[in-house]
């Protein structure tokens, strides 16, 4: 596979930023903001002095105007900890071009947009019914080269129970930043429970769905073979022979305007962040246009 980032990569995304919608907990030493108040330089507020508050904090300039002590408060600045799932079924590793590094690019993207801003980032790989961590927590730019060369070997096979993987994953955070999942959801599996498990565990939450020009518009017709990209073998009754007609293709066109619309109206009921990309588009409209819109990237 093609390596998915390059100098140029890097320097298409130095002067932008995830964009964390609510304020949320996480380690000291970072640079968001947190739900409390802090010490750092920016000003957040006033409150009453009560006994046993730092008199340093104290403004004597209000005090001088209401004969009553009153505090400082400051933004309280954090490092988050963002965590990014990508679905490595074989479903993924098709089209041209290729859904699966469409799919790693945009990881490899929002990863170093994270490690940029001081945060934390993990990458997991969704397949068969398990959730698994491709590398240690990253932080700095020296672990996220070392991740990036990681995501450049991940293999995609097999099949991807999205909701049995979430079901069983016990490190999912909580209140300390993004959660993001890539994948076609071209899937039977129960991601939607996989999305509530992560917003009950009060994560922000974006699904980025990656198709391939074909799934969109299929340019089929006459007899075709249909082989499932997911099957066992050749006999996989998956797989089925059909004649491509026009009615047919209105049939298809029908049934993914149907299943789009479901996508993204469960997110919006759920107030989760949801873009479609196609894997021939170039990946500055994926990350300037489309996920500035939906509020993933400023």
């Amino acid at each position: 596979m093609k390596q998915i980032i390059d100098d140029g990569f890097i320097a298409m995304l130095e002067a932008r930023d995830l964009m964390v919608k609510n304020p949320m907990n996480g380690l000291f030493g970072g640079n968001r903001r947190s739900q409390s108040y802090g010490s750092s330089a920016e000003f957040a507020d006033f409150r009453e002095y009560a006994p046993g508050d730092d008199l340093r904090r104290i403004d004597w300039n209000l005090y001088a105007r209401f004969e009553k002590l009153y505090l400082k408060l400051f933004v309280d600045e954090r490092q988050l900890h963002h965590r990014i799932y990508i679905d490595s079924s074989a479903s993924m590793d098709w089209g041209e071009p290729n859904k699966a590094h469409m799919a790693l690019k945009l990881a490899a993207a929002l990863g170093f947009l994270a490690v940029q801003s001081m945060d934390r980032v993990s990458f997991y790989s969704l397949q068969e019914n398990t959730c698994r961590d491709l590398c240690r927590t990253v932080v700095g730019r020296e672990a996220f080269y070392n991740a990036a060369n990681t995501l450049n070997r991940v293999r995609f096979f097999g099949d991807s129970d999205v909701g049995a993987a979430f079901a069983s994953l016990e490190d999912i955070g909580h209140g300390d930043g993004l959660s993001i999942l890539i994948s076609d959801f071209l899937t039977d599996s129960d991601w939607k429970s996989a999305v509530d498990k992560l917003l009950y565990h009060n994560r922000e939450v974006c699904l980025i769905q990656v198709l391939s020009r074909d799934e969109i518009a299929p340019g089929f017709s006459g007899k075709v073979l249909m082989l499932d990209s997911e099957r066992i073998d050749e006999d996989d009754e998956r797989n089925f022979r059909s004649e491509i007609t026009r009615t047919s293709m209105k049939a298809y066109a029908e049934a993914f305007a149907w299943h789009q619309k479901e996508l993204k109206d469960f997110c919006a009921a759920r107030n989760v962040s949801f873009m479609t990309v196609c894997s021939d588009e170039s990946i500055e409209r994926m990350l300037f246009m489309k996920a500035t819109e939906v509020g993933l990237i400023q």
